[in-house]
């Protein structure tokens, strides 16, 4: 009888031992595949090392449609409010139509704070972009990033860029940049002689071969002279 009671005890506590085994290591899968899978919401946005960390994940969008597909209805425009959406990280190629300025940011610590992101990212800059067909767009400028473009680029640079979409308003969606890189000569050759061609349908309706360029940026810059007191 008392060899059946400690057989019972010792197979008792093998069990639990086992039980416990399972559980601890269940435990530690699940933490790692947390660990592996970080929340954007709980750590903040990430900025990228400019040239040096390009950051992976983000969706390869067409500037132009990315601009049609983000706007908003008429009775928002009329309000003039602003639709507040999830940010998106997103890359795309423009080209950098003004030197990059310092301007006031609530309006992105207002969009990330609807998410409940933290920590904020530091934001004191803004400049215009403009797309492949010539649309300009304001956009903000991660402070790291806005000294990289200030340091190494010029207005009229083709470049790739990453950003955020903050929210869409009756311009389009708003952006906050977070990562540059120069674009290949060839590619931004090949963007600069598209913008060549919508220039040529939209102003002169027919082929020219000289100047389309320009036009488009004296037309863009025109509309950036418009656009400057919204920044």
């Amino acid at each position: 009888m008392y060899k059946k009671v400690i057989f019972i005890l010792v197979s008792l506590l093998l069990i639990f031992c086992a039980s416990a085994y399972i559980w601890q290591t269940y435990s530690n899968t699940i933490a790692q595949q947390k660990a592996s899978t970080p929340n954007q919401h709980s750590i903040g946005l990430t900025v990228s090392k400019v040239d040096l960390s390009w950051q992976q994940g983000s969706k390869a969008v067409d500037l132009d449609s990315y601009i049609a597909n983000n706007q908003v209805s008429q009775n928002i425009k009329d309000k003039k409010q602003r639709v507040m959406l999830e940010p998106e990280l997103i890359r795309f190629h423009g080209i950098l139509q003004t030197a990059v300025n310092s301007t006031k940011a609530d309006l992105v610590t207002d969009s990330l704070a609807v998410w409940g992101i933290s920590p904020l990212p530091e934001v004191a800059f803004s400049t215009y972009i403009r797309s492949p067909q010539g649309q300009v767009i304001a956009v903000y400028v991660e402070n790291t990033v806005a000294s990289h473009i200030s340091s190494y680029y010029q207005p009229e640079t083709v470049l790739e860029l990453q950003a955020y979409r903050l929210y869409n308003y009756a311009k389009g969606p708003r952006l906050l940049l977070v990562g540059v890189k120069p674009v290949e000569q060839e590619l931004a050759l090949a963007i600069k002689t598209g913008i060549a061609s919508n220039t040529d349908a939209d102003i002169n309706g027919t082929d020219t071969k000289d100047g389309e360029s320009t036009q488009r940026s004296a037309k863009a810059s025109q509309v950036v002279e418009q656009e400057t007191t919204s920044l």
